[in-house]
């Protein structure tokens, strides 16, 4: 009975009906129990002889309360499953949890309203990444722009202050000229992270978190808030991104944890970072990764020292 429940739920949220929460789940507790009913996912392929060091677990795990603001930056040219991935994992737990999605991209001066973020090639790149001319290219629309002048930023102060998550997605963007030295995506990662407490802990105790997919971590290493941090990114790009920080090579490693500092090994580790996330943040995170992982057919990799592409790309252990 309560699984043919859930079918119907699931449909109900697959098709995103504009119906509340309310109406299609039951009570909070409830819906632990449905959770806790269903059939557990045998994880059993992802076992390996690497053992799971303490300092890749999040200490922060029990402490409440859980995430509610997730921040996206996006660039031209990001890849889309880096931060659809997640956002679809995510899309699931706030049907469990209130959760707000922000999305910024930095906007042309003066501009009215706000453009979509282009996931095409660059006009500069264009000849070597789009060399049959297609026009495959979806577009995302953003939630608010990244602040550029003082003004911006105390005006969208509270907004920022909000934020508990912020995510920043690889994709071929990350080599534009636009993300180098003073970007302005980079200034709006520094100052995230500099005055606005993500990745460590804001006034008051907060946990805040920066999360990196792919090759993303190559704007966090350029933007210097990987200095010092253990972290991991794409195998195939690992002698492009690795210089740019540090300590920005841990392998073999499908994800790795630094405090509450998260990076993602490639594109579909991005599934496998988030599913984790969710099952340390929340009370009912376990119960909660069980259920989005059947209803969207994916097994996660649940040690993060699998990581079958660190030998395909010849990348040898590290730290």
């Amino acid at each position: 009975m309560r699984l043919s429940i859930l079918t119907t739920i699931l449909t109900i949220l697959h098709l995103h009906l504009h119906l509340t929460t309310a109406a299609i789940l039951p009570h909070h507790k409830s819906n632990l129990e449905l959770l806790k009913s269903l059939p557990k996912i045998n994880n059993a392929k992802s076992i390996n002889p690497f053992p799971t060091p303490a300092n890749n677990t999040n200490s922060n795990s029990t402490t409440y309360p859980t995430p509610q603001t997730y921040a996206f930056l996006l660039f031209r040219s990001f890849e889309i499953l880096d931060a659809y991935g997640p956002i679809e994992i995510l899309s699931f737990v706030a049907h469990f949890h209130p959760l707000r999605l922000l999305i910024f991209s930095l906007q042309a001066p003066y501009s009215s309203g706000l453009a979509p973020v282009l996931t095409s090639p660059s006009l500069s790149s264009s000849p070597v990444n789009n060399p049959l001319n297609s026009s495959f290219y979806p577009t995302f629309n953003p939630t608010h722009p990244i602040p550029t002048t003082d003004q911006q930023w105390e005006e969208m102060r509270e907004v920022l202050e909000s934020v508990d998550v912020l995510m920043v997605p690889g994709g071929d963007g990350v080599y534009s000229p636009d993300l180098e030295g003073e970007g302005r995506e980079l200034d709006f990662l520094r100052r995230m992270v500099g005055e606005f407490g993500i990745g460590g802990k804001q006034k008051g105790g907060r946990d805040k978190y920066l999360v990196t997919v792919c090759i993303g971590a190559a704007v966090a290493a350029r933007a210097g808030v990987l200095d010092g941090r253990r972290a991991t990114t794409n195998k195939m790009g690992w002698g492009e991104v690795t210089p740019l920080g540090e300590k920005v090579k841990v392998s073999p490693a499908r994800w790795v944890v630094d405090g509450n500092i998260w990076t993602s090994s490639g594109v579909t580790a991005g599934l496998d970072l988030t599913f984790e996330f969710v099952r340390q943040m929340y009370p009912d995170g376990v119960d909660m990764a069980n259920l989005i992982a059947g209803a969207i057919e994916h097994e996660p990799v649940m040690d993060w020292r699998y990581d079958p592409f660190a030998e395909r790309f010849g990348v040898p252990p590290e730290n």
